[in-house]
């Protein structure tokens, strides 16, 4: 029975963990307004790292 706990609690604190890392990863840019395309995404990044983004990674909406 403690068994059964143990994983339901690991899979609940997994869960948890990636919903957050998820939240972090992706986030509405509040100053670029165009795609994120191949092309452009060094623009991309350096306007991320701009607005405090530490892994430069943020879109310009979020669908």
């Amino acid at each position: 029975m403690q068994i059964k706990f143990l994983y339901l609690f690991l899979a609940v604190m997994t869960i948890f963990i990636l919903g957050t890392k998820e939240a972090d990863a992706d986030c509405l840019s509040g100053r670029y307004g165009g795609p994120c395309a191949v092309w452009d995404n060094e623009t991309c990044r350096r306007v991320c790292k701009e607005e405090g983004r530490s892994s430069g990674h943020c879109s310009p909406s979020l669908k």
